[in-house]
Parts: structure tokens; C-alpha cells; sequence
């Protein structure tokens, strides 16, 4: 099989050469994928920066993100040959998703909606259990409440306006361009702020009489993050996602016991089975009654996974953006 490898750390042109691979064979509870369509996210690049934490060396398959066809299954894998599946790959174990075929583990795996596209699975599962591990799980938001989300127009902030709406919040998107702020609206935000032009704690203020956001979703990090905590209402929770900015929001112990509010760290990767399976259930629910789905802004070719990763760093991405294998 043909999957993309990096033989060194760099620039995805620097480091990625198609190689020939042997197919993969399934072991316990895992299954072989052959793929249809991948995700590209900034956790590959990532990886091939080498600033991954699950990546210490080369070379490696990136790629966490996959829809496709099931070739073959291990012993315990409650899936047949022939099943139209999207799962997280076993990248860290070499089986990345810029490829023909992958591993994955049988248990982050889930049979693909019938009203779903390869394209729109290959770029569903993630963002859409780590909204609901946020938003469910560890901010408990409730209807009526108020979502504050950063990096609102990427995969992770996107997911999290779709979500907070299925669940009856209110949610002011937070993001860079007139251009990203609309993409926000037309997947549900109520309300957006420009955040170069706009001062985050006054429009917030503004729109929340004064009260401010009781959850804020922070992918972004850095700078702004410090900036949007200003807008945090009493008793409200910060949720450190991720850190696009390339540093992590720098928040004072002090103002966090004086302004009266939480910070909630989320990781989604460690779920137990029963966790990820109960995740899986609910936002699949939600998929199939129309609420959730996969907005996605460009779809490469195969032999173009290095021009997909390069294009994550355009300043006109909104949404998912998707390789075809086939």
C-alpha cells in the first residue's frame, strides 16, 4: 500500500515522501481500515514539527482522523469486512491516516451514518466528542447559558457552536475577519465578535447585560485567552482545550479565586471504553437528527497531503479540511 510518511521533522514539504507499506494486519480488539477519506488537523502538523508529545521520532505515518472500509478485524473487534466505519488511527503506533489502509483501535471506532459522506465522517468524530466532553461532561453548560468560544471558525471551535446550540445555549463566537464571523453565524452562532477590532470584555458585557460568559472554550491560547478570561462570569468555567496560538492561556490564581470561577482542563483521550462508548452514542444521536454535521471548507487529492497540511495555516480556514484517498 502507498501512505504518506515523515522521514524527518519540518515543513510538511520537508518531511512527508510517499512510501510503500506492507497492509496492515489487525491484532485484538483492533481493526484494519482501508480509506476512504482523512481529516487534516493541527495536531499533524504537530507531529511532524515535532512538537507532539506522542511522536519521538521518525519515521511515522501522521494522520488521526479517518472514514473507510473494513478489511479485516481482530479477534474481539465487533465489526465485519465490509463495514463503513470512522475512527481515530493508531498513528502513534505508526498507522496514520494518509494512507491507503490504517489500524485502528476497535473501541474508537463507529459505524458511519447512512446520511453521512466519507468526506463529512472523515471529519466528524473527533471535534464532536471533544465538544461534548467540554461541554457535557466537563462544564456540565446548561440551556439558557452562555458560551464564550475562541478560534470560533477552526475544527475545534466550529464543533463547539454546533454543539452548545444542540444543547439550547446561547454562544458568542470569537474570531479574526468579517469573513470568519459569517461562517460562524450560518452554523448557529447568536452572536460574533471581531477580536481586532473589537474589545472581547465590553461586547460581551454588552450582550450578556453585564452578567458575562459562563463557559469559556479556549483552543486558541496565548494572548487571547488571557484577554476573553476578563469576560467570565462569577462562578463561571474556563476550559483549557488546546493551544493554536502556540502557547497555553496564562491565567492568575489570584483573579481565579477572587473573580470566583473555574478552570477545567479537558483531554478527551483518556476516556474509558464506557465513556467513549456513551460520547459515541450521544453525538451520533445528534448527527442523525440534524443537529451536528461536518462543515467542511476544501478537499485535496492524495498526492496532495502536503499542500493540505500547508493550507491549515491559510488565513481563510473556516471548518474541516479533508483528503480523498481513494
Amino acid at each position: 500500500m502507498k501512505s504518506w510518511k515523515a522521514v524527518r521533522f519540518g515543513t510538511p514539504e520537508e518531511a512527508l515522501r510517499i512510501q510503500e507499506s506492507d497492509i496492515p494486519v489487525p491484532g485484538d480488539g483492533q481493526i484494519a481500515v482501508q480509506i476512504r477519506a482523512a481529516s487534516v488537523s493541527l495536531p499533524d502538523r504537530l507531529m511532524i514539527q515535532g512538537h507532539h508529545p506522542l511522536i519521538k521520532s521518525t519515521p511515522f505515518s501522521p494522520g488521526i482522523e479517518v472514514a473507510g472500509i473494513v478489511s479485516a478485524a481482530g479477534n474481539g473487534a465487533p465489526f465485519a469486512v465490509g463495514d463503513r466505519v470512522m475512527t481515530t488511527t493508531a498513528y502513534a503506533a505508526g498507522w496514520g491516516g494518509f494512507a491507503e489502509y490504517c489500524l485502528a483501535d476497535a473501541t474508537r471506532t463507529v459505524l458511519v451514518p447512512s446520511h453521512m459522506t466519507d468526506v463529512e465522517a472523515a471529519g466528524f468524530l473527533v471535534p464532536y466528542k471533544n465538544a461534548q466532553v467540554a461541554l457535557v461532561q466537563r462544564a456540565v453548560l446548561h440551556q439558557g447559558e452562555t458560551l464564550l468560544v475562541l478560534g470560533a471558525s477552526g475544527t475545534s471551535g466550529a464543533a463547539a457552536i454546533q454543539f452548545a446550540k444542540a444543547l439550547d445555549a446561547q454562544v458568542i463566537a470569537v474570531s479574526s475577519s468579517s469573513a470568519k464571523l459569517e461562517f460562524c453565524r450560518e452554523i448557529g452562532a447568536d452572536h460574533v465578535i471581531n477580536y481586532k477590532t473589537d474589545d472581547i470584555l465590553d461586547r460581551v458585557n454588552e450582550l450578556t447585560q453585564g452578567k458575562g460568559a459562563d463557559v469559556i472554550f479556549d483552543p486558541v491560547g496565548g494572548g487571547l485567552g488571557n484577554q476573553a478570561s476578563k469576560a467570565i462570569a462569577r462562578r463561571g468555567r474556563f476550559l483549557l482545550i488546546g493551544f493554536a496560538s502556540g502557547s497555553w492561556t496564562q491565567l492568575d490564581p489570584l483573579d481565579i479565586a477572587v473573580r470566583d470561577y473555574s478552570v477545567v482542563g479537558v483531554f478527551s483521550a483518556r476516556l474509558t471504553p464506557e465513556e467513549l462508548a456513551r460520547t459515541h452514542s450521544e453525538v451520533i444521536a445528534l448527527a442523525q437528527e440534524g443537529r451536528i454535521y461536518t462543515p467542511i471548507r476544501k478537499v485535496f487529492p492524495f498526492q496532495d497531503v502536503p499542500a493540505a497540511l500547508t493550507y491549515l495555516t491559510s488565513d481563510d480556514l473556516m471548518g474541516r479540511v479533508i483528503v480523498e484517498i481513494s
